[in-house]
């Protein structure tokens, strides 16, 4: 028997509502009180703790010298973009010893891989590049090959993704923090390539992240792993098992591991080296679900064995992308039918004003922090300002079914973000229109209460938002392309 994923359920709970509007309450309230809790926890996000870290020694043995084996998994990349990484890691100033170990999986053309293991040989010894066929478990089955091929004199293993340039003194900026700390692992914030002009409120968006939840995370001593500029224990993640091919947010789960094994980490707040922005909005909207959904499948593993406190700042960290804006805005659809046709009126009512608070406390919970962290952390300009705003908002649906499906059980397999510019695309997709629709609906039947009004108004808001934030994104990789392009 088939279960249903998120849009499924949100056909189900519409249906539901029409029909049986008061046997859909109970669902409408348990979304509003879940996401009043997701709220709360993203407000809080971390206010109010002491700056100080816990006194734990690291569990690996400090090295008398550093050695580096650095991983870079790629899957169908841009020989160009991976280019661009290599020889950034190949001009590295002062740095301790290092290896760098390409791991090409499952690229069905060799047209896109055959260059690389070039560049790699005229890169000199230290770049090792391999290609291999039928690897399972996406990048997560990539490092796990990488780590098995690393240097046995590696004291540490180093993800770099595929499209990172790093600084040339990131490998000596990694062996100094390792050095002036005591932690096992060591995490750097994410930044990207060519994020000013119209970009740089997705820039600025995607930064909240290490803003305010990484920060505090850190303060907790709770720091999680987030994919690329790790800096890990090659003991430490040999102890945990590798990397963890069952799910799509191999990073976090990981992370999470090291906590529960008694391993520590560090956020280190330095910008050491700059990505690619999704190209387009479909790939800003798989980022996002996938986010959203393999952090919640790694949230059920949070509770029980961590501290208090290290347990309510991994769970912030893992629910920092989800919301229940799915059942919120079913049941106001279905709700507001009910109503229309005079069925069921008061259980109607009640349920689209549920609804209606519901989906104006996924907005406050997207909205109020990052705005509260932006004013905190330093007023950036309102144009990129706006922009963030719009770009989070634009991304409530992804998130909310990822979110949904996770919940579910149906997370799905790992997707890449495809960082070829030939093959972006500008479509939307029929949710956000029909949903923009079926908003501009509920705003036509007479006497639709206070809450439930507003509700349809954020139901149709995500809409617009999503196509300015897809003409931002035309603007970026249309003034990126030349760079994209040309392999140094």
């Amino acid at each position: 028997m088939l279960r249903p994923d998120g849009r499924g359920a949100f056909l189900g709970l519409m249906t539901l509502a029409i029909l049986m509007p008061a046997l859909a309450i109970p669902v409408a309230a348990l979304a509003v009180l879940v996401q009043a809790v997701l709220g709360a926890l993203n407000l809080h996000a971390g206010l109010g703790l002491r700056a100080s870290r816990s006194e734990e020694q690291s569990r690996c043995a400090a090295p008398s010298r550093v050695r580096f084996s650095v991983h870079v998994a790629t899957h169908d990349e841009p020989p160009a973009v991976v280019a661009h990484t290599l020889r950034a890691l190949a001009s590295q100033v002062d740095a301790p010893a290092f290896e760098v170990i390409v791991l090409d999986n499952n690229t069905a053309d060799p047209a896109l891989w055959r260059p690389i293991e070039a560049l790699c040989d005229t890169l000199g010894p230290a770049f090792r590049f391999f290609h291999e066929e039928g690897v399972t478990g996406a990048k997560a089955g990539a490092l796990n090959i990488a780590l098995a091929r690393t240097n046995p004199a590696a004291t540490h293993v180093v993800i770099v993704d595929a499209d990172y340039e790093v600084a040339p003194d990131f490998l000596a900026v990694a062996e100094q923090e390792l050095r002036r700390g005591d932690e096992d692992f060591v995490q750097f914030p994410q930044a990207y390539r060519g994020d000013g002009g119209l970009a740089q409120g997705l820039s600025l968006e995607l930064a909240d992240y290490f803003l305010r939840h990484a920060r505090k995370a850190d303060v907790a001593g709770a720091m999680l792993l987030t994919g690329t500029l790790s800096v890990i224990c090659r003991d430490a993640l040999e102890a945990a098992g590798g990397w963890n091919g069952g799910t799509i947010t191999e990073d976090a789960e990981l992370g999470l591991r090291l906590h529960r094994l008694g391993y520590r980490g560090r956020f280190v707040d330095r910008i050491v080296g700059r990505g690619l922005l999704p190209l387009d909005l479909g790939g800003l909207g798989l980022q996002r679900y996938r986010w959203a959904a393999g952090n919640i499948d790694t949230a059920r593993g949070v509770f029980g064995g961590l501290p208090a406190r290290t347990t309510l700042q991994v769970f912030a960290q893992l629910t920092a992308w989800a919301n229940l804006a799915l059942p919120c805005a079913a049941a106001l659809i279905g709700g507001g039918a009910a109503l229309a046709l005079g069925h069921q009126t008061e259980a109607s009512r009640l349920l689209v004003t549920l609804s209606g608070i519901g989906l104006a406390l996924v907005y406050l919970s997207v909205w109020l922090p990052m705005v509260i962290g932006m004013v905190v952390s330093g007023r950036p300009p309102l144009r990129p300002f706006l922009a963030a705003l719009a770009a989070r908002a634009a991304m409530i649906l992804p998130s909310a079914l990822g979110t949904a499906d996770a919940v579910m059980g149906r997370s799905g397999s790992f997707q890449r973000t495809a960082k070829d510019v030939s093959q972006a695309s500008d479509t939307v997709g029929p949710m956000l229109p029909a949903l923009a629709l079926c908003g501009a609906a509920l705003l036509a039947i007479p006497q639709l209460p206070a809450a439930a009004t507003l509700g349809a108004a954020l139901i149709a808001l995500p809409y617009p938002l999503a196509l300015a934030t897809r003409r931002r994104l035309v603007a970026y990789r249309t003034a990126l392309y030349p760079a994209l392009g040309e392999p140094r």
